[in-house]
């Protein structure tokens, strides 16, 4: 794996994105997700901060699933410039496995060809093994490149430093 798509978020970071997100179906009643915020470094994609699809539109799961409309897709735009960062990736959560559903593989939330969507099985009901994340990159025309498994190189959980 190229250290330009390894995706990198420390081990606290992600704890609490796993939580929330978790906290976030509302007792498992609905899908729920986030954009990860950071930059692109020479090691690879580096995660500093979490944009949850609900902070940006609060009915974005009304019908069950993720559904983002395109004024949430403007503060999205408009956060990522005010900050200074780029969206590295995105998650969410489905019911069962980690699998991405024919919605998922259409519907790019970030259409742009190396783009990250990760997803998380069992509507993140703790714990989460690694093992068990859905890892996918785009490739374009509604193409993508499955990469999460036990092989799951790309996602790193990095240990935090005092």
């Amino acid at each position: 794996m190229s250290p330009a798509t390894d995706l990198r978020i420390p081990r606290s970071l992600w704890d609490r994105l796993v939580a929330e997100l978790h906290a976030r179906t509302e007792g498992e009643s609905h899908e729920s997700g986030a954009f990860l915020l950071g930059h692109t470094t020479e090691q690879g994609r580096r995660v500093t901060d979490v944009l949850y699809f609900d902070d940006l539109h609060p009915e974005v799961h009304a019908g069950g699933v993720v559904e983002l409309p395109a004024a949430a897709f403007r503060t999205l735009w408009a956060i990522v410039r005010e900050r200074g960062v780029q969206v590295v990736a995105d998650v969410h959560v489905h019911p069962y496995s980690a699998g991405q559903s024919w919605i998922d593989r259409k519907n790019p939330l970030i259409a742009t060809r190396g783009h990250v969507a990760i997803i998380l099985p069992n509507f993140a009901r703790p714990r989460i093994r690694r093992w068990s994340v859905g890892v996918y990159v785009y490739e374009g025309d509604h193409q993508w490149q499955a990469l999460g498994g036990c092989g799951n190189r790309l996602l790193v959980l990095e240990t935090d430093h005092e």
